[in-house]
């Protein structure tokens, strides 16, 4: 995939930030949705749209998760056949998962953060078959016995 290095003064960078911000997206993900839809207007994937539902749907989550288990990102192949999106399902889920994880970084997403595992005494990022672990804090499973 080719590459555009853009320089832009900080006033035009804390406008976008600010924007981006808002949407709970990075501000390349903002200029790039920008341009796609000035120069690409066709039918194409929303990939706002999609992290703000992968957003819903990871705080219903219990416990740890990884980004396979929320249904917007499983059914990504589905919904790229069904509206007739040119865009290969694995660079669809490639662009979800770091904007949800720059999401989660940054503190966007209320009590969800990645989860850890403390390994000889360093704490650790956690990863199950080389997929990130995220925990919802707020959204505890229930103990069994208990209402």
């Amino acid at each position: 995939m080719p590459r555009v290095n853009l320089s832009i003064s900080e006033d035009l960078y804390k406008q976008l930030q600010k924007d981006a911000d808002k949407r709970n997206i990075t501000v390349n993900n903002l200029i790039l949705d920008m341009i796609e839809d000035k120069y690409n207007p066709s039918i194409r994937y929303d990939y706002t749209l999609a992290l703000n539902n992968m957003i819903s749907e990871s705080k219903k989550t219990q416990g740890e998760y990884t980004l396979s288990d929320l249904p917007t990102f499983k059914n990504v192949e589905q919904i790229l056949i069904e509206n007739h999106v040119s865009e290969s399902p694995a660079s669809v889920r490639a662009r979800l998962g770091k904007m949800y994880n720059e999401a989660v970084k940054k503190g966007s997403i209320k009590g969800i953060e990645r989860a850890v595992v403390n390994r000889n005494g360093v704490e650790e990022l956690k990863f199950l078959c080389r997929a990130a672990v995220y925990y919802n804090k707020l959204n505890k499973p229930r103990k069994e016995g208990k209402e």
